[in-house]
């Protein structure tokens, strides 16, 4: 018998022994951050490429016989130049786009550009949980801002600065999603947008700006992004076609300052991100961007219309509270503080229905404000689905004694 291999005194010290986590879904899933499936344009992708490849093979092969340039195919990053100013209001030569694998690493590059260990960063109170993870990774210290349902409340933010600062822990940066956040679906309004931006100015304090959810908007105004409120290189700005697309396209994006632009590629292992997902992309969306949104954004709306009015159904008595997002994949709920439903996560997941209790979103991971707090997917499960799941975790709430 030939004895197993030991790596017991050569792991780095900053390995983690992490355990696989084999995705589980729930009868109801609620607790998946995926857009509706049915959504995902897979033919139209398809058709792109052979478009692309039609129209000019010699060049297509030619680009894909290289690994991609660092900053990714220059076809989808022209049209993503075309895109945020025709949607998010600001203009971008392709030279300050950078593709990346997903919004994720694009967030990831930015942070540990920006990030010593023990830097203070700050964030909404509850937060996307990936990035939180990311920012401690690489030894953030975060701090949470309190929200109401418009997102960021400014003068809280302006008071922590000056209480932090004051202490000697002046904040680094802010980050911050500000269309249809992710997890409460609040949108930041113009005007608090103008104000956040005056207090970053005041403090010299960068805002790291993630607008992976702007597409999916199916009712009210959509908001001007930060960066087309300032041209000044304070804004970050990290987008994603995720969202509009397929998550399993992995394609993001960001765009920045041109030093801290190549700061952050400096963290960048190896080349640029598919060139084939980006042929797929920037073909469709050229000729289908606004067609793709008119068939996916009404299944949103009756998706999100099927879980509110459940909610109202089914929580409307119970002291319980949720958000109304006009866009996005979310809806907050929010039980009355004496309940606990991160506690009974697992069991009631088990027994049909699955969310992601409010715990694993608070920016400080203090475990004190979201116990009794759930974010509730509504994107993926379809309209009937939407209703049956939220009439069933009302009856799980009851069995484990939460309502």
């Amino acid at each position: 018998m030939v004895d197993t291999f030991s790596y017991d005194t050569l792991y780095s010290e900053k390995s983690i022994d992490d355990p696989l986590k084999p995705a589980a879904h729930a009868t109801y899933d609620f607790a998946v951050a995926y857009p509706a499936p049915e959504t995902l344009p897979m033919d139209g992708l398809i058709q792109a490429l052979q478009v692309a490849v039609d129209s000019d093979s010699e060049k297509v092969l030619a680009e894909m016989a290289y690994y991609p340039q660092q900053l990714g195919a220059l076809e989808l990053r022209e049209y993503t130049c075309a895109k945020l100013a025709a949607d998010r209001g600001f203009t971008v030569t392709p030279e300050e786009v950078a593709l990346t694998n997903g919004s994720g690493e694009a967030l990831g590059l930015v942070i540990q550009a920006l990030t010593n260990p023990g830097d203070v960063v700050l964030a909404e109170e509850f937060v996307y949980m990936g990035t939180t993870a990311q920012l401690r990774r690489f030894g953030a210290d975060i701090r949470g801002i309190a929200m109401d349902k418009g997102g960021i409340i400014p003068e809280a933010l302006d008071d922590q600065i000056v209480a932090l600062t004051a202490a000697g822990e002046k904040p680094k940066y802010l980050y911050t999603i500000p269309e249809h956040q992710n997890p409460v679906g609040s949108t930041l309004s113009t005007e608090r947008r103008k104000a956040i931006l005056k207090i970053a100015h005041k403090h010299g304090m960068p805002i790291l700006e993630d607008d992976c959810y702007v597409d999916l908007r199916y009712k009210g105004e959509m908001q001007p992004a930060f960066r087309a409120l300032d041209d000044s290189g304070i804004v970050v700005y990290v987008a994603s076609y995720s969202k509009l697309l397929a998550p399993g396209l992995r394609m993001g994006y960001f765009t920045a300052s041109p030093e801290l632009m190549r700061r952050a590629l400096s963290f960048k292992i190896g080349s640029g991100p598919n060139q084939f997902a980006a042929v797929a992309i920037e073909g469709f969306l050229k000729n289908n961007l606004d067609s793709h949104r008119d068939n996916f954004t009404p299944m949103l709306e009756a998706k999100c219309a099927s879980m509110l009015a459940s909610l109202e159904k089914h929580f409307g008595d119970s002291g319980a509270t949720w958000s109304t997002p006009e866009g996005g994949c979310y809806v907050w709920l929010t039980m009355p503080e004496s309940s606990d439903i991160a506690s009974i996560r697992d069991e009631v997941f088990q027994q049909g229905v699955g969310y992601v209790a409010g715990t694993n979103f608070e920016a400080d991971a203090s475990g004190r404000i979201g116990s009794n707090c759930a974010r509730l997917c509504f994107a993926f499960e379809s309209v009937e689905k939407n209703a049956e799941g939220i009439a069933l975790l009302a009856q799980l709430f009851k069995r484990h004694g939460q309502m």
